[in-house]
């Protein structure tokens, strides 16, 4: 069983303070990088959904501070990701519109000109992505594509965020895989989601389809793409200083020049937290506790306002009613041998009325 550790921020940190206290929580979390050797290569996914800053997007400093100490430790450093399709759209004959690297520098996570930074889109159709399918990834029929930059890389280390979603209820590390899929894997599985026509509207133009296949695995498809993943996914990091409670992922679910509606309403722990594991399942399960808790300080009107407008979709409201366990990105996970539910919990500079009530969540049963 992997531990969990869980490490807190005093009030106000600057960079330094979270630099140091992420390369410690990295270190504990992979036995000292010990399944890296000088000159393999490490991908590092982070959350790139949109243009939008942290919390909208991973944090810059959990992309910059794992790839330094990595690069420290002589390995060779891949940043990459594709945004989701209301930012960037591609089909058969090429993008058609937006651009993962433009996002990359917007969103503040890097720069432009960054050669560490792949967009997964200017692969090409074919020799960017290639099929995967399995027995544990029965619920997209004919397998999915994802990104080849899969098999080019020794490891992969995710950096998410913590997050709410106006359509899978939470965003979290399972959820940040989408980026990697090919467009036509990605209307697959949306097609199984609720407000699908929102993502049929935004993919006007490409030449694909998005037909639900009436088996209602939204989530399990969600869950499976990790499957691709499980042999090289050494970390999942988590910096959670902010947490968005309300819509999501993007800062906005409806823009309106450089503003929008449906705003996402941003929590700030107390205190700010580092989550990381080796078992994805617990980091997982970890970073869910963490959402559920913020949610629990959001005011009034923020939650009357998303209840509201997404009261026709229950996978919001499953965020609060369903326990983390019997959650399918939990539950799923689990049957299909991703990982565990945290066994071993390490925290550090936690006060015990924090390590209670994330402890509580997760020890919840359904």
């Amino acid at each position: 069983m992997k531990p969990v550790y869980v490490k807190g921020l005093p009030p106000l940190p600057d960079s330094g303070v979270i630099s140091s206290a992420m390369r410690n929580v990295i270190l504990k979390a992979t036995d000292n990088l010990s399944w890296l050797s000088a000159g393999e290569t490490v991908l590092l996914k982070p959350a790139l959904n949109s243009p939008d800053p942290y919390p909208a997007t991973t944090h810059p400093l959990a992309v910059s501070v794992t790839a330094e100490l990595l690069a420290e430790q002589g390995a060779k450093v891949v940043i990459g990701d594709q945004s989701g399709i209301e930012h960037v759209l591609h089909h058969p004959g090429g993008v058609i519109r937006g651009s993962s690297i433009e996002n990359y520098a917007k969103s503040g996570m890097g720069d432009r000109n960054d050669s560490r930074f792949v967009s997964f889109e200017e692969g090409g159709w074919d020799e960017g992505f290639f099929h995967h399918r399995s027995a544990c990834t029965a619920s997209w029929r004919d397998g999915f594509y994802i990104t080849s930059w899969v098999k080019k890389v020794d490891h992969i280390i995710s950096l998410p965020r913590v997050s709410t979603h106006s359509l899978a209820g939470a965003t979290l590390g399972i959820k940040s895989m989408v980026g990697m899929l090919r467009e036509d894997s990605r209307l697959e599985f949306h097609a199984n989601g609720p407000f699908n026509g929102f993502i049929i509207r935004a993919a006007k133009g490409c030449t694909l389809s998005s037909v639900d296949d009436g088996t209602g695995t939204f989530f399990e498809k969600i869950v499976e793409i990790s499957d691709a993943i499980r042999d090289k996914l050494r970390l999942t990091l988590y910096l959670a200083t902010e947490v968005q409670t309300t819509f999501g992922p993007d800062r906005c679910s409806i823009r309106i020049g450089q503003t929008g509606l449906d705003q996402a309403y941003v929590v700030r722990p107390e205190p700010g937290l580092i989550v990381g594991s080796a078992d994805q399942i617990a980091a997982e399960a970890m970073a869910f506790a963490v959402l559920k808790d913020a949610k629990r300080s959001l005011p009034s009107l923020p939650r009357y306002v998303q209840r509201v407008a997404l009261f026709q979709n229950p996978c919001v409201q499953d965020v609060v009613r369903v326990t983390i366990r019997d959650h399918p990105y939990i539950r799923h996970g689990i049957k299909i041998g991703l990982g565990e539910m945290p066994g071993e919990m390490v925290f550090e500079d936690i006060p015990d009325t924090v390590q209670k009530r994330l402890g509580g969540l997760l020890q919840r049963a359904g």
